[in-house]
């Protein structure tokens, strides 16, 4: 449809909960109606003919600090604010005007900077430093939609990718090539447009681009980034067939800057198409064609490598809308639990996050490979399903007298009837558009337990409800 036709009610709907992590019924209700450009420009926060603006800059607070012995619980600390901030920060229904220099808090940021970190994984347990863990989420934020370049550039060359991916020791020396590797493989180009001899040039390229290293003065490894001359290959190198004085970041003029040709030079096609292929399996389904990857990939150049209209095209694309698109992505425990603590409006620091969610196979911060999560049918294990069970069992009794739990949200539906009780199961979880099988189940189930032991209806409806295949996906 063209984005001047209105959507309907479930096509905002759908398009909330993969710009943000769902709406409220009024939300739901403000976009309903409008244009498809204008709601993908409410979510976004700006319109296509505005400049873009910086993400919003979330400060490190006092609290998030490195310490020997206390960055365990400030990593758990941070996953229930992060969570918290998800699950509560409401979404945009109409686009400001003028446009803002820096976007205000708005849901699509933290999918982006999400994002990024799933792309530039960088992992706390490697790292062991938690204040540039959240330097680094708070930077994917601020340049979530600008400059890819730029994006680039600067992780690149930030305390916790110089750490993780061992950059900080690599030198003339002794070379070490794992974010050589890595800026191809996984950031950039993608796999099979680069050699092994680009691999060595890569490497090379980086060499001096390290850390400061141990203070002795304060007896702390100072991961700063410091360039460092004297470590640095100065002479020629040969990368994708060119030969020249490469530096991974150019320092001085006649050097070639090696992001810059990735990005802009001769990999220019395969990165946008790897770029544009990964942002659409995250907001669109994860299925693209070839034709809709160089369609992106086509914005992508044509846009300078921005990252905002690329998102545009995939947010204002016919296969985006499809009700095919619906429910075709499978919660991460992210998602999952986000959408848990923002429908039922619970306290994130008061479930244990951090466990349950490792139970998931997901804890923010600490992704298992440089490759992030992967996602998709990743998330459909035992272990998973079970861990999520396990949290709508613990969920579903309070545990002191000011708890929200199951049983208080879903108190007298006993005396419902069947279908007006599963309705209001489904309202819970924000569930409208449901499988016929799974309401004749439900419904099975309810005229079976109130027969025998309604008592049991409010908690076991909770938990069906939050295990209910639908509330698996978005």
């Amino acid at each position: 449809m063209p984005a001047s036709e209105t959507v309907t009610r479930q096509e905002a709907a759908h398009l909330l909960r993969r710009t943000g992590y769902g709406g409220s019924n009024a939300e739901v209700t403000a976009l309903t109606g409008k244009t498809r450009q204008q709601c993908v420009d409410a979510a976004m926060g700006f319109s296509a003919s505005d400049a873009i603006p910086s993400g919003p800059d979330v400060g490190r607070p006092g609290w998030v600090v490195n310490s020997e012995d206390g960055q365990w619980e400030v990593h758990s600390d941070i996953i229930d604010w992060w969570v918290t901030r998800m699950a509560t920060l409401p979404n945009p229904t109409t686009t400001p005007s003028p446009s803002p220099a820096t976007a205000g808090g708005l849901p699509i940021y933290e999918r982006l900077a999400f994002f990024w970190h799933d792309h530039f994984a960088c992992a706390q347990e490697k790292v062991i430093d938690i204040e540039a863990m959240w330097d680094q989420i708070r930077m994917f934020r601020r340049h979530a939609m600008g400059s890819f370049d730029d994006l680039v550039h600067r992780t690149a060359v930030h305390p916790a990718m110089l750490v993780h991916l061992d950059n900080q020791n690599n030198t003339v020396w002794e070379p070490q090539e794992n974010f050589g590797r890595e800026i191809m493989e996984l950031y950039t180009c993608g796999v099979g447009n680069f050699t092994e001899t680009d691999v060595v040039a890569m490497t090379n390229a980086w060499t001096g681009h390290n850390t400061a290293g141990w203070d002795d003065v304060n007896e702390i490894w100072d991961s700063t980034y410091v360039y460092r001359s004297d470590a640095h290959d100065h002479g020629q190198k040969t990368l994708f067939g060119i030969t020249a004085n490469w530096n991974g970041i150019a320092q001085h003029a006649g050097e070639r800057d090696a992001i810059t040709e990735l990005i802009h030079g001769e990999r220019q096609q395969a990165t946008a198409r790897h770029l544009a292929g990964k942002l659409f399996r995250w907001f669109a389904h994860p299925e693209p064609s070839e034709s809709i990857v160089n369609e992106l990939a086509n914005v992508f150049i044509t846009e300078n490598m921005m990252v905002a209209p690329l998102l545009r095209a995939i947010l204002e694309h016919d296969e985006f809308w499809a009700a095919s698109t619906r429910w075709s992505q499978i919660k991460s425990p992210t998602d999952f639990v986000v959408s848990v603590v923002k429908q039922l409006g619970i306290d994130a620091d008061q479930i244990g996050l951090r466990w349950r969610m490792q139970g998931m196979g997901q804890v923010p911060l600490d992704p298992p490979s440089v490759a992030g999560w992967g996602g998709g049918m990743n998330w459909l294990s035992t272990s998973s399903a079970w861990s999520r069970g396990r949290l709508a069992s613990n969920l579903r009794w309070p545990s002191s007298e000011d708890d929200i739990s199951g049983v208080g949200l879903l108190a007298g539906i006993e005396n419902m009837t069947a279908t007006d009780a599963i309705d209001a199961i489904f309202d819970l979880f924000g569930l409208e558009e449901v499988s016929s099988e799974t309401r004749d189940r439900l419904e099975s189930w309810f005229t079976q337990a109130h027969a025998t032991h309604p008592w049991s209806i409010p908690p076991v409806g909770f938990m069906l409800g939050m295990v209910t295949p639908e509330n698996q996906v978005f």
